[in-house]
């Protein structure tokens, strides 16, 4: 029998009408993504080769030792990079101390600008190094926790007095007025020049200094040589940008940022930053992120907020609170400071909302490895595993197949959909019952897809989704086995005489990739089938390089525009020209 027989199961494929992509808070719809998919790494995880493609973890409070020994769970996972706590020696370190509970904030009142010789429960310098390389022998990458704007105080309540700075910093830093904000200054979020020159609880470095910003750079510097890839900055909005008035700006972000990065240049690293701003910043978020990524704490917090209540429409809005554009964005489920206020919520509606944030497009989200008790848990060790459970996995996995592909976010019911490209999407359902997925596809072309957390299958057939999910649970929809760097061939039957003037024309709706100039590449010839003597051609391109095709003979005939089908389907025109483009339906080669 010819691999061309026609099937009985035609599928009509109709008119597709590219959407125009938008961002707006609050509102359903989708976003665009128009540079062209980064390279994945080649090795067995897929991880993201730059850090804000892929997810982060968070290992708070986890020895250097910890991590390496965690390091290949932390890379089946799908995390491409590992966050550590902050380096710099903490304040009254005790090895006996080890509650997390009581020690952890240590780590945010650090005594020097300095990587901590020993003394610290996070291990010794040599420790850090080995366990970077062992990261890279993984392909993930590490991110340093670094505290720029303050250190340790002496006593609560004394904010910038001299005398609050505390015993164990050492001198040089400690007695040098020049190096500190002395006044009587509270930060507040109202006021920016109170916001950066005045005291959050700890007295606050002169990070316009020029001397204090070259310790941070030594400090950076001694990072990357240890084998570091990228920085987090503690506190990020209370540190000045030049364009803050009232003589409170520095040049503090860009010279740090253009020394760390040139040094780590020259010895081949491209150098990540990203920085804490919470809630607001009291000016334009653009006079960081022309330096570095942020946090944006609001939108992640109102996923939780919306998972919490069940409210899936709300979850599933699209825009960013902070509206700094995806690719410098930080989302979280929950970050440390948020666990240590308020450890009640469940492990399951964490994973339920780390699959809306972690399964967005172009922004990078962080997911914090919690201790299993935040009054049992020991410093320097690991604790809930949470951070590598399957469903968490499985987002993170999806998270990286898809990077350079767009996002469609709905919502049927009590379930969340985001859908990436044509042939992905990562369903929550946030109901305690069971549901049966009966949903718009707004961006997913027709077939069945593998739900990687249950194994079942969905099915996407005339722009609707269909299948189940448990109470509280999600599904991880795509198929690995038309993975990037494969190609896919897709065949037209030629109904229409076209001959050996058939061509096609295809492009990437997202990247705007087109394979050739209007009207296409002549598509080749393949055989005649035997029964009704039309002639099949094809063409053969790297899988997931397009999603749309148009056939054409080159002089003003031509089909719809087409999703691109799965490989092997033959193409064939079964209504006469409407507008001048002619409808099509598909079968597969067998």
């Amino acid at each position: 029998m010819s691999r061309f027989k026609k099937s009985s199961l035609s599928i009509l494929l109709v008119l597709s009408i590219l959407v125009t992509f938008v961002c707006s808070y609050g509102g359903v719809t989708a976003v665009a993504n128009d540079t062209p998919a980064p390279a994945i790494s080649s090795g067995t995880y897929g991880l993201a080769q730059n850090i804000q493609d892929g997810v982060i973890l968070h290992a708070w409070n986890w020895s250097y030792n910890t991590i390496k020994s965690n390091m290949a769970d932390i890379a089946a996972a799908g995390y491409s990079a590992v966050q550590t706590s902050p380096v710099q020696q903490p304040r009254d370190y005790n090895a006996s101390w080890t509650q997390v509970s009581t020690q952890w904030w240590k780590f945010y009142q650090p005594l020097d600008l300095t990587f901590a010789a020993d003394h610290t429960w996070m291990g010794t310098p040599e420790e850090f190094k080995k366990m970077c390389e062992e990261a890279h022998s993984y392909g993930v990458k590490v991110i340093v926790d670094i505290v720029a704007n303050h250190l340790a105080n002496d006593r609560d309540g004394a904010g910038n007095a001299k005398d609050n700075r505390n015993s164990g910093i050492p001198a040089y830093l400690r007695n040098n007025d020049s190096y500190w904000h002395v006044n009587t200054i509270w930060a507040s979020d109202s006021n920016r020049y109170d916001m950066t020159m005045g005291s959050t609880g700890q007295p606050d470095l002169n990070t316009g200094n020029s001397a204090v910003q070259g310790f941070v750079i030594d400090l950076m510097k001694t990072c990357i040589d240890k084998g570091a890839d990228g920085f987090r900055f503690d506190a990020a909005k209370h540190i000045e940008v030049p364009e803050d008035p009232y003589g409170a700006g520095s040049n503090f972000w860009p010279n740090v940022t253009s020394q760390v990065s040139a040094y780590g240049s020259a010895k081949g690293k491209n150098i990540y930053y990203y920085g804490e701003v919470l809630n607001t910043a009291s000016t334009a978020l653009s006079n960081y992120t022309e330096y570095i990524c942020l946090t944006d704490n609001q939108t992640g917090n109102n996923v939780k907020s919306n998972v919490l209540n069940g409210n899936a429409a709300g979850a599933a809005a699209s825009g960013y609170v902070f509206n700094l554009g995806a690719d410098k964005t930080v989302l979280w489920a929950e970050s440390h400071d948020i666990f240590a206020e308020n450890q009640f919520t469940s492990n399951t509606d964490i994973m339920l909302t780390w699959a809306v944030v972690a399964s967005r497009a172009d922004a990078t989200s962080l997911f914090l490895a919690r201790p299993w008790s935040y009054t049992g848990n020991e410093m320097g060790l690991s604790g809930d595993t949470s951070w590598k459970g399957k469903n968490v996995a499985e987002v993170n996995k999806f998270h990286n197949y898809f990077i350079g592909q767009g996002e469609y976010l709905s919502n049927n019911g009590s379930v969340v959909i985001n859908e990436r490209g044509t042939t992905g999407a990562v369903l929550v359902n946030l109901s305690s019952n069971s549901v049966s997925v009966n949903a718009q596809a707004n961006r997913m072309i027709d077939g069945t897809y593998k739900d990687h957390i249950s194994g079942n299958n969905f099915t996407v057939s005339n722009g609707r989704i269909y299948g189940s999910i448990t109470g509280k649970n999600i599904a991880v929809l795509y198929n690995t086995a038309a993975s990037p760097g494969g190609v896919k061939t897709l065949y037209l039957q030629d109904k229409l005489g076209w001959g050996s003037s058939a061509k096609a024309y295809c492009w990437n709706s997202l990247t705007g990739a087109k394979n050739a100039a209007w009207p296409g590449v002549t598509m080749t010839y393949v055989k005649t089938t035997p029964d009704t003597h039309e002639n099949i051609y094809k063409i053969t391109f790297t899988d997931s390089a397009y999603d749309y095709i148009i056939f054409t003979n080159g002089s003003g005939q031509q089909t719809v525009d087409l999703p691109t089908a799965t490989n092997g389907s033959v193409y064939y025109c079964t209504q006469a020209a409407s507008s001048g483009k002619y409808k099509v339906s598909t079968y597969p080669s067998t």
